[in-house]
C-alpha cells in the first residue's frame, strides 16, 4: 500500500507533466488508503497546487465549526456537497510544514477507519487537536536536551516499567510528553525520569514545585539516567522508537504510543537527522522521594509563588537511594 506522501508526489508529478493540462480551479484527489473507503482523500488544490486532506461524511456527522481546533499552518474549511454529504477540507497553508502535514495525514488516515461516520469524524477532529502543539512548532525541531530526555524516558519505559506492569498499562502510564507533573503515573506510584550527560555534574533540573510533591502518591520515585552521547555510536533515538513500535504492534497500546510521540514532537520525517548521535548508558540511579528528601513543594512556597524551577544535587539525596529491585516490586504490587 502506498504511503500518503507518495500519493501527493504522484499527483504533483501529473500536474507537472506536459500531458496534463492544469485546470483553472477545483481539486485533484485520490483515496488516502483503501481501508478508509471514501472518507479520506488526499488532494491538490488547483491552480494553487497546495496540498489538501479531505474527510467526507454525512453533514450531520461532522462536529460544528466551534468544535474544530485552531491549527497553525493549516486552514480548515467545510465544503457542503449534495445528498446530505459534506467534506472537511484540511489545507496546508505554511509550506514549511510539509513534513508535519504528511505525518498528520498518515495519523488521520488510521483514525478515519472503522465505526460510524460520526465516530470517525470525532476521531479525526480529536487527532487534529492533538497535533496543535506540533503544528505550533513548525520550523523548530527536537533540541539536544529534548532528544536525550525522550530517549531516557523510553529506556525506563521498556527496561523497567513494561516488564513489571505489562505493555498496555505501561503505555497508559507514560505521561511525560503531556506536560503533567511526573513522567509516569500508575495507580499509586509516580516516577520522574531525569536524563543527563554523564560528563556533567550529578545535578538534575526540577521543572516545577509539583514534580517532587509526594501527594497523592503512595510511592514517588526519582530516576536519574546518565548517558554518554557519541557521534555515530550507541543507540539512537530512532533505534529506540523502532524497537518499541515492534513491541507494541498489534496491541491497543500502539495508538497510545503514537499519540504520545506526537505530543513529544517526534516526527518520522526527521529520523535521519536524529541518527547522527547515539546514547551509551552509563548509570541508572533511583531515589525514594519522602521525608527529608531535599525539594521544594507547594506547601513550602509563600502564597502567590509558583512555576518554580531549580537544580537538585543528587549527592544531597544519596541517603534516599533505593535498589532497582525494590522499585520493580513496588511497580508490580501497584497493579495487582
Amino acid at each position: 500500500m502506498k504511503r500518503i506522501e507518495e500519493l501527493w508526489e504522484e499527483l504533483e508529478a501529473e500536474l507537472a507533466s506536459s500531458l496534463f493540462a492544469t485546470p483553472s480551479g477545483g481539486n485533484l484527489t485520490r483515496l488516502a488508503t483503501p481501508d478508509s473507503g471514501q472518507r479520506l482523500r488526499v488532494g491538490i488544490e488547483l491552480p494553487s497546487k497546495v496540498r489538501l486532506l479531505l474527510f467526507s461524511a454525512d453533514t450531520v456527522a461532522l462536529p460544528p465549526r466551534a468544535a474544530w481546533p485552531e491549527c497553525r499552518g493549516l486552514e480548515l474549511l467545510i465544503d457542503h456537497g449534495t445528498l446530505g454529504k459534506s467534506t472537511l477540507v484540511i489545507r496546508l497553508r505554511d509550506p514549511r510544514g510539509k513534513d508535519v502535514f504528511t505525518a498528520l495525514a498518515e495519523d488521520l488516515a488510521k483514525k478515519a477507519v472503522g465505526g460510524t461516520e460520526a465516530d470517525a469524524a470525532r476521531r479525526v477532529i480529536a487527532g487534529l487537536a492533538r497535533w496543535q502543539r506540533f503544528l505550533a512548532s513548525i520550523g523548530r525541531s527536537l533540541s539536544d536536551e529534548a532528544r536525550r530526555g525522550l530517549w531516557g524516558e523510553l529506556k525506563i519505559l521498556e527496561d523497567i516499567i513494561m516488564p513489571c506492569v505489562g505493555i498496555e498499562v505501561a503505555m497508559i502510564a507514560w505521561k511525560g510528553p503531556f506536560g503533567v507533573a511526573q513522567d509516569f503515573q500508575l495507580t499509586d506510584v509516580a516516577l520522574e525520569v531525569k536524563t543527563r550527560a554523564a560528563k556533567s555534574p550529578a545535578v538534575v533540573r526540577i521543572s516545577s514545585e509539583r514534580q517532587l510533591h509526594a501527594e497523592p502518591w503512595k510511592h514517588l520515585i526519582l530516576i536519574q539516567v546518565a548517558v554518554d552521547e557519541q557521534d555515530g555510536a550507541g543507540e539512537t533515538l530512532p533505534d529506540r522508537i523502532s524497537k518499541l513500535r515492534k513491541q507494541v504492534h498489534g496491541h491497543a497500546a500502539a495508538e497510545i504510543f503514537e499519540d504520545a510521540l506526537i505530543e513529544a514532537c517526534w516526527l518520522d520525517a526527521e529520523e535521519e537527522k536524529h541518527r547522527l548521535r547515539g546514547f551509551v548508558l552509563r548509570e541508572v540511579e533511583m531515589f525514594r522521594v519522602e521525608g527529608d528528601f531535599s525539594r521544594l513543594t507547594p506547601p513550602d512556597l509563600p502564597q502567590g509563588i509558583g512555576g518554580v524551577v531549580y537544580d537538585l544535587s543528587l549527592d544531597a539525596v544519596a541517603g534516599h537511594a533505593v535498589l532497582r529491585e525494590a522499585v520493580e516490586e513496588i511497580l508490580k504490587q501497584s497493579e495487582q
